[in-house]
């Protein structure tokens, strides 16, 4: 699995962008940004710290959908650019900007890429993205039986790096790379063959390496 989190970085850093717009624009920066977030979310996972995963990787989805929907509707870029200087201006970007509108009809494009994304997109509120039972309460065990007669609660921060949960959030890393990559490359209005190459090499690396811990996803 760290050997094709390098390669989805170099991919980040190099391929990537052929097959991006040039016009220097704010979907560019998102994109960027996505990125980053993305590059985040990696440390945060191979340092065995699961629970602040989701939120970046949410966020680092969130934004490259944001890039490709201003891809497709160039005007939207004043929208978002606008957000702080009014309440009016913020009621209209919260208005225009969510995921569900973002990343809508992209599944013609790619409807494989699209079903990734939006699984990913849910499983990372679950898990933990928004401090709902099931993510916070993942990480808390209850001991009832302490020979004192008291009540153990232990909430845990970091796991080993063979523990499920690691292995969850670097899964995540690689389901939510592929997904950002995917919707970053086909932005631009016709995907060549080599691109689709690109993918599907990317694809398969990811599925490839995490076949052994489907039980931990």
């Amino acid at each position: 699995m760290l050997k094709v989190l390098l390669q989805y970085d170099a991919y980040f850093r190099h391929d990537l962008w052929e097959h991006v717009s040039q016009t220097p624009t704010f979907a560019n920066i998102l994109f960027l940004n996505a990125y980053q977030m993305f590059l985040g979310a990696a440390r945060m996972a191979l340092s065995g710290h699961p629970a602040a995963v989701f939120p970046l990787v949410r966020t680092a989805l969130e934004s490259a959908s944001y890039g490709y929907l201003m891809e497709q509707q160039p005007t939207l870029s004043e929208v978002w650019s606008n957000r702080h200087r009014s309440e009016a201006d913020k009621k209209a970007c919260r208005n225009a900007f969510t995921f569900d509108k973002a990343i809508k009809g992209f599944a013609h494009k790619a409807p494989d890429i699209d079903r990734l994304a939006k699984d990913a997109y849910e499983a990372a509120i679950d898990y933990g993205a928004h401090p709902n039972f099931k993510g916070v309460f993942g990480h808390v065990s209850i001991n009832e039986d302490r020979p004192d007669g008291m009540v153990a609660v232990t909430h845990n921060s970091l796991y080993g790096s063979g523990h499920h949960e690691t292995i969850r959030g670097i899964c995540a890393c690689l389901d939510f790379g592929f997904a950002i990559i995917g919707i970053i490359t086909l932005s631009g209005q016709n995907a060549t063959e080599k691109l689709q190459d690109e993918l599907q090499t990317l694809n398969d690396a990811k599925e490839a390496a995490i076949a052994a811990y489907q039980s931990a996803r």
